[in-house]
C-alpha cells in the first residue's frame, strides 16, 4: 500500500501537465509525454511506464504501469481556478492555475491531504519539469521532481 501511495504523486503529475481549462488551449503542453526516469527523483519506487496524453482542449489522460505491474488509466479536464475530480482516482481533486504559457500551478486534495505542485515547460517545448510537495498517508512530507519528455 505504501508503494502505491508513493506512486500517486508521480502519477498525478501526468495529470498536472494538462494546463488549461475547458475552453483554454493547452498550448505547448498538448501532446504525448513520457517520464524520463534517469533525470527524475521519486520519494519511492517509480512506475514502470507513465504516459500522459494532453488534448488541445486541456483534457488529460494518464496511462501508467505501477512499480508492482498494475495498469492504471485516469483522466480529467481542468477548469482554471476550480477544483475538479480525477476520474479513476478515488477522493482526489486538483485545482489548476495557468500562470503563463510555460508555468502551471496545481493545488491537490488527495484523500483529504493537501499538496502543491508546478509544471514548467522548457522554452523549446520538448521537456516539462514537475515538482510536487505534500504529506503522505504516513504523515511524513514528500518531495518529488519528475522530468517529462515530449514524444
Amino acid at each position: 500500500m505504501k508503494k502505491s501511495f508513493l506512486l500517486l504523486p508521480f502519477s498525478l503529475f501526468a495529470v498536472s501537465l494538462a494546463v488549461g481549462a475547458a475552453g483554454m488551449p493547452a498550448g505547448g503542453f498538448a501532446g504525448t509525454w513520457s517520464a524520463n526516469f534517469t533525470k527524475s527523483k521519486f520519494p519511492g519506487p517509480p512506475p514502470k511506464v507513465d504516459l500522459c496524453i494532453i488534448d488541445a482542449d486541456g483534457t488529460v489522460t494518464v496511462k501508467e504501469t505501477t512499480s508492482e505491474g498494475k495498469d492504471v488509466t485516469w483522466h480529467y479536464t481542468p477548469v482554471d481556478g476550480q477544483p475538479v475530480s480525477i476520474v479513476g482516482r478515488e477522493n482526489t481533486t486538483v485545482t489548476v492555475h495557468k500562470v503563463n504559457a510555460h508555468t502551471i500551478e496545481h493545488t491537490w486534495n488527495i484523500e483529504g491531504r493537501a499538496a502543491k505542485s508546478s509544471s514548467v515547460l522548457s522554452d523549446d517545448g520538448k521537456t516539462t519539469v514537475f515538482t510536487m510537495d505534500g504529506t503522505g498517508k504516513d504523515g511524513k512530507p514528500f518531495h518529488e521532481m519528475v522530468v517529462y519528455d515530449k514524444q
